[in-house]
């Protein structure tokens, strides 16, 4: 469904806003925004968004609100996925949801700072600008713009789907509107919607004046900044003008295009990087949404971390026969250190991405994407012509080769990955023909002096299981197992997160305080304090009030192993004889213990007044009810 129909009635009490956003969400399709799903049973798979896999381990289960990826442990609700997804505070992921699922958030108490601040109020400046802008465009005095953009091939519904605008030819236009009045002149600056004259913030006027405009969204959609092309009236020698950076607007982690292209970069893996606002929109019209532009900019690391939660592969579109050779230079060097595909394409004839569309069609442009060289071979290739060489021209050939290895070298100075590192040396030995170890020395970073303080391992410091559960592994001793205890902790509190209503038995038998694995006697401590304080909890309420991301992955991990049991209650009836069973033993132990000890100390002194074989008695019997009570058991 494209919009929840949850209602939220003011009248709800005991709700806070993580509540009601939880409650409204299709967790399934919000994530399937991103990730490509597929039903399994009661539970939905697809390739983890937040690290690189072939084979799907990303869950997401419906039925009790949350997701779990047994490859990198990313686990959570809603709000934690868009946090993650969106790499954004938990503030701004709970307004992301409440307007995409049209929930309304409680307001804060007049005492309190608004819920809203700096960050909405600039958000509703901008949009209340791309209005404005809009308007102008489809009223009287964009008539000259309206037919520049239908020569260019864009259709009335691209405009409008796109919101692109007209901003007029006076000084003020756009402050002395009457949408723009309920702004002060201060917002409207730091929106970089006015400009202040010669630093006099007192003499202000419009940034944008007689172009047409281009809104800026983030990946969420909402305006953040703006683009601005002249028109035929306009002499301005700057023929593309971009909002100045904000607190909303960062050019090097923006992508234009992006929020309108999401669904199908994420179906193709696939995204396409162009240079302009008009063969993104252009190819758009087409079809080809998973277009975007880097506004201007040179392709960066963040917007590499950006784009790769949607794509798997980024291809670089240039105009023209030659790639720049810093693009190049720097795509290969992003390449190396991040974990995604990056692939070059030039297009023919020296065209702009719009008009080869216009010419040759979607299904052209496609191909054209797909065969795409990857940035390494890209380089080599382009080396190669540059310099004339040949497989017979041996002083060209091995100046192409210099230059290919001082720019690798230059390449790996930054934080490169071992693993892309070996296979691209594989690749570049075929290439060159120079073995593989040859170039791993030659293209070996210089060593830095550095002080590193040596700490000595300790030989009682030994690697054990998390949670200090289990038999501690040694030397080359077999890999360690789980301890019967550590796992019937395990399975109790698993069990317990899926019948609730067996915890006023269980407690009664059980102390929070017994457990021995510290995770398991955290969240122990943390359920059954829910439980005291406010009744049977529900698994996904668990996760999203849980007080940290180690308990709420916990949480998921025991309730998926639980859920793979055919019988919870059996599980947990065992867990608790077990556990009763332990006690019981442990208490036998101790006091065991404390009846040789007496002896010993019966045997080391003279007995005058009875007092230790008294005490030999009182143990003996305390014996005898632990035996009763193990039998029991």
């Amino acid at each position: 469904m494209s919009e929840s129909n949850f209602q939220n009635p003011a009248s709800i009490r005991g709700l806070d806003g993580k509540s009601l956003v939880l409650q409204a969400v299709d967790i399934v399709q919000l994530i399937g925004q991103t990730v490509s799903l597929k039903k399994r049973g009661r539970s939905y798979t697809g390739l983890c968004p937040f690290h690189n896999e072939k084979t799907p381990s990303f869950h997401v289960h419906p039925d009790r609100g949350f997701f779990k990826c047994f490859g990198c442990n990313a686990a959570g609700n809603a709000i934690d996925f868009v946090m993650k997804r969106d790499r954004v505070e938990f503030g701004e992921a709970l307004r992301t949801l409440a307007g995409q699922f049209n929930v309304e958030l409680p307001k804060l108490g007049s005492g309190q700072k608004s819920d809203t601040g700096l960050r909405q109020a600039l958000l509703d400046a901008c949009s209340a600008a791309a209005g404005v802008f809009h308007n102008n465009l489809f009223g009287p005095a964009g008539a000259a713009a309206r037919e520049y953009l239908e020569k260019r091939g864009f259709t009335d519904h691209t405009l409008k789907k796109f919101k692109i605008g007209l901003a007029a030819q006076g000084w003020d236009g756009l402050m002395r509107h009457p949408a723009m009045s309920k702004f002060r002149p201060e917002l409207l600056l730091q929106a970089g919607l006015l400009k202040a004259k010669d630093g006099d913030e007192s003499r202000r006027y419009d940034t944008f004046r007689d172009r047409i405009m281009f809104p800026i969204s983030d990946e969420q959609g909402r305006v953040i900044a703006f683009g601005g092309r002249v028109t035929a009236t306009n002499d301005s020698p700057a023929k593309y003008l971009n909002s100045p950076e904000t607190p909303l607007f960062l050019k090097s982690k923006v992508a234009y295009g992006l929020d309108q292209g999401r669904q199908r970069i994420v179906e193709t893996k696939t995204v396409a990087i162009v240079e302009g606002y008009t063969d993104v929109v252009m190819a758009h019209q087409f079809g080809a949404s998973n277009v975007v532009a880097t506004l201007g900019t040179a392709m960066t690391e963040q917007h590499i971390s950006l784009l790769r939660r949607f794509a798997d592969r980024v291809v670089l579109l240039f105009d023209g026969d030659e790639a720049g050779e810093n693009a190049v230079d720097r795509a290969l060097s992003i390449f190396l250190s991040q974990p995604i595909e990056i692939a070059i394409a030039t297009l023919p004839d020296g065209q702009d991405p719009d008009e080869y569309l216009l010419e040759h069609g979607l299904e052209a442009f496609d191909k054209l994407l797909a065969n795409a060289e990857d940035a390494l071979t890209f380089q080599w290739r382009q080396l190669f012509r540059q310099l004339g060489a040949s497989e017979n021209d041996l002083t060209a050939r091995t100046k192409a080769i210099e230059g290919f290895l001082q720019r690798l070298a230059v390449a790996r100075q930054g934080n490169v990955d071992a693993i892309r590192w070996g296979a691209l040396l594989a690749r570049v030995s075929k290439f060159t023909e120079i073995p593989v170890e040859q170039l791993n020395q030659r293209l070996k970073p210089k060593p830095v002096s550095r002080f590193v303080a040596a700490t000595p391992a300790s030989p009682d410091r030994r690697p054990t299981l998390q949670g200090d559960a289990g038999v501690a592994a040694t030397g080359n001793a077999a890999p360690p197992r789980l301890s019967a205890r550590y796992q019937a902790e395990r399975w109790l509190l698993g069990a317990l997160l899926h019948l609730p209503a067996e915890w006023q038995k269980v407690q009664q038998l059980i102390d929070c305080s017994e457990f021995t694995d510290k995770r398991l006697c955290e969240l122990a401590a943390f359920y059954w304090d829910h439980q005291r304080h406010e009744g049977e909890p529900v698994v996904e309420e668990l996760i999203a009030i849980a007080p940290d991301d180690r308990l709420k992955s916990l949480i998921i991990e025991l309730a998926d192993e639980v859920e793979m049991m055919n019988n919870p209650a059996a599980t947990l009836a065992d867990a608790v004889a077990y556990l009763r069973q332990e006690k019981v033993r442990q208490e036998h132990s101790k006091l065991v213990t404390e009846l040789k000890s007496a002896r010993a100390r019966n045997n080391s002194t003279v007995n005058t007044d009875g007092r230790n074989d008294d005490f030999d008695v009182d143990v003996l019997r305390k014996l005898t009810v632990a035996g009763l009570n193990r039998s029991k058991t």
